[in-house]
């Protein structure tokens, strides 16, 4: 059995009364562990990858070992498991159609920023990991390039101390100055698709009334906020 913390598993183990040797596999080790995962596959025995709290690969060890037994020809079943995110989209009361499962941004503050530029395009329900000593900034940089909407935040799931917060980003950054504990962050990055048919009439309307077309386009626009561009190429 390769386990992220063997003394964590061990503890799963004994409880089960499962008597199977225990490698770790960790991220910094993968390489050796996949090799030795191998030769007992060789052998023609079976192994099993663990993790101490989620899914292995979904943000925990575990791709590399994967990765390279698959590459030479053995058998991978996956079973499922406990998944943070899972829950946390379930407990967020927020579309779950469509929903990207990020993990976590960069720690390096640039290249997180950049991160959440690109997914700021992206019209789907956003879910991202986070450690407790960087939610508020990454709070803080949701509010300014993905604006203040709503999001739900989940801690501790399952556990005693399991809260679930819904709101937008500023109420959020009122509540978690400090914070302990896993965290999902689930964020609403739905866009309503804009009915510019609407916004033309209205054009066209005040166009009858003797308003300049321009004005018209510049006054609706801002009043609906709707792409002036897409409202002047409708007229043209």
């Amino acid at each position: 059995i390769f386990a992220e913390d063997t003394r964590v598993t061990q503890v799963l183990l004994n409880l089960l009364g499962i008597k199977k040797k225990l490698y770790q596999r960790q991220k910094f080790n993968e390489a050796q562990a996949s090799l030795t995962a191998l030769k007992y596959l060789k052998e023609g025995k079976n192994i099993a990858i663990v993790t101490d709290r989620g899914t292995p690969l979904i943000s925990d060890p575990g791709s590399l070992v994967v990765d390279n037994i698959i590459k030479s020809g053995f058998n991978v079943i996956a079973l499922p498991g406990a998944c943070a995110f899972v829950p946390a989209l379930n407990m967020s009361n927020i579309n779950q159609e469509k929903f990207l499962f990020y993990g976590f941004l960069s720690s390096k503050e640039s290249q997180a920023v950049k991160e959440l530029e690109e997914l700021k395009n992206i019209n789907f329900t956003i879910v991202l990991y986070e450690a407790p000593h960087r939610l508020y900034k990454t709070l803080q940089n949701i509010l300014k390039i993905l604006g203040n909407i709503n999001i739900s935040i989940s801690r501790e799931i399952t556990k005693l101390h399991e809260e679930v917060f819904r709101g937008s980003v500023s109420e959020a950054l009122e509540i978690y100055k400090e914070v302990k504990g896993e965290i999902v962050i689930v964020i609403d990055n739905n866009k309503n698709e804009v009915d510019y048919e609407v916004s033309f009439k209205e054009v066209m309307d005040l166009i009858k009334l003797g308003v300049k077309p321009n004005d018209a386009v510049k006054y609706v626009s801002k009043k609906n906020e709707v792409s002036r561009n897409i409202l002047y190429s409708m007229y043209e």
